[in-house]
């Protein structure tokens, strides 16, 4: 027993030993400085390093970006209910039961047998060795080790651990796109809605005009070309309310399916000029805030996890020992199971390795080290487009807010024109055709007005899910 118990230390110490490469990240440069920030402020480099890979907790919450009370309700249900993200979680769970897999398979599995059985064998039958006459009876505890000298189980385990964390990180990441998602149809929908009333209150208001011309053309006041005319601009406006209706419908039923709803209704809120813009975000984004980004750890974990399968490879092209043992008893008399005669115990090992099969080894770590080229470079592919997506978010919001202060303008300069013109107009200072510009001149600056204002809101939507759901609030 004693020299057993040796052979298993030593063999133990031996499995110290540990083949194939140790994951380094790949060193990536990236700019601190943003199109979208101080144009005054000298763009530095960094170099990445894993100090920058943080929780995403500190970060402002979701809650805190977007203060409507039923956007909040309504992102609350879809991170609840929706399917996508039901699946993600689910995929989680599956990696979380592999590595789990991985890593017991680095220790000894313990199990038994038992048999009973009795046999008549006839004497030419026992001559030709068919067996003996009699009954047994055993009952052993079985033990099986494959002895990871060499690092393969080990590479295993690390590698279902990093593929454990990629898949989380995925998850994560389709939290943060269902709530960009969520904020950006709610705030196309309350869009549709503004858009609907200017439609319906512009409807009235030509209608109402219209009559005015039809009782002054009666009158003999203006010409039937007046008339036609505001009968074509009432026409017009009416057009646009099923348009709007209908992209009202199709984005509530967008938003019903993000819940894993049937088509319905979705409850509102604040309208597009009631959302309250978060605090102002800081000019200079540093790397280790976008380096929080779920989807570029998660490229980088299923990096790690393809450079331990490397390992794996290369473990493979050395010989593997096993052990196996058994405890037990063993009688031709049920009587006897438990005399200390009856007793039997073994133990043997089992070495099993290659010598030579044409390269097969070694071109399954080829293979491994080409394949971990290729997750390497979608790994820096992710980074790089991750920082264009935070320059072009935080250009869009601060351009966006430049063009709203700008239609908002153009909005009510329109309004006063057509004020003026209306009543210059009915005083007989000046012709239809010019209140029909000044007309279809409001009708367009509310709308581009309206559009440019939702655009802002989900401008700032869009820079959220650039930085990996938030940023740091002073």
């Amino acid at each position: 027993m004693k020299k057993i118990l040796s052979v298993i230390v030593l063999i133990t110490i031996l499995s110290s030993c540990l083949v194939g490469p140790k994951y380094e990240r790949p060193e990536m440069k990236a700019n601190t400085a943003y199109s979208g920030g101080d144009p005054t402020v000298a763009v530095s480099t960094v170099v990445i390093d894993s100090s920058a890979f943080k929780d995403s907790v500190a970060l402002i919450a979701w809650t805190e970006v977007y203060k409507d009370p039923e956007l909040t309700k309504l992102i609350q249900t879809v991170l609840k209910t929706n399917l996508d993200l039901l699946t993600a979680i689910s995929r989680v769970d599956e990696a979380r039961a592999t590595y789990g897999i991985s890593k017991a398979g680095l220790y000894p599995s313990f199990g038994y047998k038992a048999n009973a059985g009795i046999s008549e064998i006839g004497d030419n039958a026992r001559s030709a060795g068919a067996g003996l006459d009699g009954q047994s009876y055993g009952a052993f505890a079985t033990m099986n080790w494959e002895i990871d000298l060499f690092g393969k189980l080990r590479h295993q385990k690390r590698s279902a651990w990093a593929q454990f964390l990629a898949t989380e990180n995925n998850a994560q990441a389709v939290r943060v796109s269902l709530i960009a998602e969520t904020a950006t149809l709610y705030f196309i929908l309350r869009d549709a809605d503004n858009r609907l009333a200017i439609a319906n209150k512009t409807v009235k208001s030509r209608s109402e005009s219209l009559k005015t011309i039809s009782e002054r053309f009666s009158k003999g006041y203006v010409s039937e070309l007046d008339q036609l005319q505001a009968q074509q601009q009432l026409a017009v406006a009416m057009a646009a309310v099923p348009n709007a209706e209908s992209e009202v419908i199709s984005t509530q039923n967008a938003l019903r399916i993000l819940t894993g709803l049937t088509p319905g209704s979705i409850a509102r809120g604040n309208s597009i000029y009631q959302q309250q813009l978060p605090p102002e975000i800081p000019a200079g984004i540093p790397s280790d805030l976008l380096l929080r980004r779920p989807d570029i750890i998660a490229a980088e974990q299923t990096l790690i996890a393809q450079t331990e399968q490397i390992g794996v490879a290369t473990a493979m092209r050395f010989p593997s020992i096993s052990l196996t043992g058994f405890l037990g008893t063993a009688t031709p008399d049920l009587g006897t199971i438990v005399d200390p005669a009856s007793l039997a115990f073994g133990i043997s090992g089992n070495l099993l390795g290659p010598i030579f099969e044409f390269g097969k080894n070694k071109r399954r770590v080829e293979a491994q080290r080409y394949k971990t080229d290729q997750y390497n470079y979608q790994y820096q592919k992710t980074v790089l487009t991750a920082f264009a997506e935070v320059d072009n978010s935080l250009a869009s919001l601060r351009l966006n807010k430049q063009a709203n202060v700008a239609y908002k303008l153009a909005l009510d300069a329109a309004t006063k024109a057509y004020v003026l013109t209306e009543a210059r107009y009915y005083d007989g200072y000046t012709n239809y055709l010019e209140l029909l510009i000044q007309q279809d001149n409001l009708f367009a600056a509310e709308f581009n007005e309206s559009a440019s204002q939702t655009q802002q809101n989900i401008a700032v939507v869009n820079l959220f899910k650039a930085l990996g759901g938030g940023w740091n609030v002073k």
